[in-house]
This record gives C-alpha cells, sequence and structure tokens, in this order.
C-alpha cells in the first residue's frame, strides 16, 4: 500500500510539472520575441539588414574598416549570438588588416527568427542581405560547430565569391552521416522536428528552454560544457549567453530543432573551394571529432586540394580553437586562411 501511494505522489508529481512547464511555454509563445530595438543594437556597437522578406538581421564590422580590406565573416554556434565573434576575433582582424563581419543567426541576438528554416536558405537570405548592405563581393567566411553548417552553406552558394572557408568543430547533415557512416553531433537523434515543437501538448519544451536558457543561464549551459571560469572564453560565453536571449527564447528555440541543425537542404559534398581550414580537436565530445577527419578526407581526396587539418588534444574539447593561442593572430584560423588564398 505504501508503494502505491509513493507511485501515486511520484506520477502527481510529474503531472504537475509537464503542467507548469506547459502553461509557462504557451505563455511564451503567446507573448512571442520581444520588439527588434534599433536604439538597444546601435548602442551595442551593432547594424541591421533586411531580408526581401522584410525580416532584420543584426551583425557587427570590426577590425580593419578600411574599404579595400579583405573580408573575413564570423559565424557563431548553438547558444551565442555576434557580438561572440568579435571578443574572439578582433585582434586578429586588426593586426592581420582584415574586415570581420559577425552575423547573428534567426533568433539569437536581435536577428528575427524564422520557424521552420533550411540552413540553404540562409546565404541568400541574410547572408545576401549582410553582404549588399556592405558592399562586400569576395569574402571568406569561418564558423564554429552550428556556425560551420553556416559557413559550408555561403561557401556552396557562393563558389566564386567565397575565397576560403573554415570549419571549427563541424558537423554533418543527418542524411550524409548515414549515408557514409560517420557518426553524428550529439542530440543529433533526439531532437524534435519544427513540427512537432508547434504541437499544442509539446509547449513544455520552450518552458524547459526558458528555464534552462534565461531562468538558470549562464550557470547551467557552461556546467554542461565544462567550461573552467579562469578562462577569457568562459567570460566571452557567459556574456554572449545572456545576450543571445534579449528577445527571449522562442526564436532560439526553434534554432534547436531537428530539421533546422541536421536537414541543410544541401550536400557539403557539393562544395568547390580550393581554400579550407578545418580543425576539429580529438577530444571534442559534443561533435565527434571523426566528422572534421572525414570531412577533410574526402575533400583532399576528391577536390583535389590540400586542407588545412589540425585535431589537436589540449583538454579543451569543443573549445579548443576557441581558447588561449588560437585567439593570438599567428595561431588563429583567419591566418591559415589568409594564407591558404595567396
Amino acid at each position: 500500500m505504501i508503494v502505491i501511494y509513493i507511485l501515486g505522489y511520484i506520477v502527481l508529481g510529474l503531472i504537475s510539472i509537464y503542467l507548469i512547464l506547459l502553461i509557462m511555454g504557451l505563455y511564451l509563445l503567446k507573448k512571442g520575441p520581444l520588439p527588434f530595438d534599433e536604439k538597444a543594437l546601435e548602442n551595442d556597437g551593432g547594424k541591421y539588414a533586411e531580408t526581401e522578406d522584410g525580416r532584420k538581421v543584426e551583425y557587427f564590422v570590426f577590425g580593419n574598416l578600411e574599404p579595400q580590406s579583405k573580408v573575413v565573416i564570423c559565424m557563431h554556434g548553438s547558444g551565442p549570438e555576434a557580438m561572440s565573434e568579435i571578443a574572439f576575433n578582433e585582434k586578429c582582424c586588426i593586426e592581420l588588416g582584415l574586415k570581420g563581419i559577425a552575423i547573428s543567426l534567426p533568433g539569437y541576438g536581435y536577428t528575427d527568427m524564422k520557424p521552420g528554416r533550411q540552413v540553404a536558405d540562409w546565404p541568400k537570405e541574410d547572408l545576401a542581405a549582410v553582404l549588399k548592405k556592405e558592399e562586400v563581393d569576395k569574402f571568406m567566411i569561418m564558423g564554429h560547430s552550428q556556425g560551420t553548417v553556416h559557413a559550408m552553406a555561403a561557401a556552396y552558394y557562393y563558389p566564386e565569391r567565397c575565397e576560403g572557408f573554415g570549419l571549427n568543430a563541424p558537423l554533418l547533415p543527418s542524411k550524409v552521416s548515414k549515408e557514409v557512416g560517420v557518426v553524428s553531433a550529439i542530440g543529433s537523434d533526439s531532437l524534435p522536428n519544427t513540427s512537432t515543437i508547434q504541437k499544442f501538448y509539446m509547449a513544455w519544451y520552450f518552458g524547459v528552454m526558458h528555464l534552462s536558457l534565461v531562468t538558470l543561464s549562464p550557470w547551467l549551459p557552461l556546467k554542461a560544457i565544462k567550461m573552467a571560469s579562469t578562462t577569457a572564453t568562459f567570460r566571452i560565453m557567459r556574456d554572449t549567453l545572456k545576450r543571445a536571449v534579449i528577445r527571449g527564447i522562442v526564436g532560439g528555440t526553434y534554432e534547436t530543432t531537428h530539421d533546422v541543425c541536421y536537414d541543410w537542404g544541401f550536400d557539403p559534398r557539393n562544395i568547390k573551394n580550393d581554400n579550407i581550414c578545418i580543425w576539429h580537436a580529438s577530444d571534442d565530445e559534443l561533435c565527434p571529432p571523426e566528422i572534421g577527419k572525414w570531412l577533410s578526407d574526402y575533400y583532399q581526396k576528391e577536390l583535389g586540394v590540400k586542407v588545412n587539418f589540425r585535431a589537436d588534444k589540449l583538454g579543451y574539447g569543443h573549445f579548443t580553437y576557441k581558447q588561449g593561442e588560437f585567439l593570438e593572430p599567428d595561431q588563429s584560423m583567419i591566418k591559415a586562411l589568409l594564407e591558404g588564398r595567396n
């Protein structure tokens, strides 16, 4: 009898938690993202461009701002926003004489969200709007984690304009992973699709994301990635995780769906480029290092180009190349890309 009572209380507790999260999620969805704040973005030193369908895309320009400067576009991963890329790359751009452009992905910072989007559309929408406004023709692009997906998309969509791309801890789309037998990134088999989280009873998902990324942020996300609090990277991540949700978590939550993260709408094997950097730490626990090795081998074999490949094991895992020496110009991926195009 006691066991029955205990089980009953457990079930009641779980139902109560579910209902609380469901109500919270429904409230967040009804409220929607906070309005775009042009003045606040300006105060942060940012700009915005408008896509053809009227969405606003925030971005930042930094480094050598001379009109003739070579351009490198720096893309953040899941969780951060564009200002983090300034902190990571501004010194390199200044000393190496490049103009840096950092763009916030949909739903992060002040960029308008786009539920159910395909990554393949990003270059011809968000990136195209920024390139047009900044009057950029040729460019290099690099990204970290989910940012690598968008770097590949840009290289795929702009084969003539993209002068090189850099992948720091890359992913693969689910279809390619299964086809070639390469293990996929963490969570790829468990993430729901956009159509799933849009169902009424799945509103709890937004409630959980709010607790994780707003209420318990940045403590919980930083705890999850096991980052030492004594590093400069920790401080950068702490600040960017707060700013990423400045308009709320609805847009960022849509960015965590399986279809957005792993169904890209293009095949990275079809990229044609002769200036490629792939750095993927051998102790990365979030994006398996086999991915970077496979991509490097594929591009070298199929494109016949020499890929700048690194697989260091320095104890920083997924953030190895966002740490210490790799933030210095001489050790940076930016320099590697610059040398690769010369």
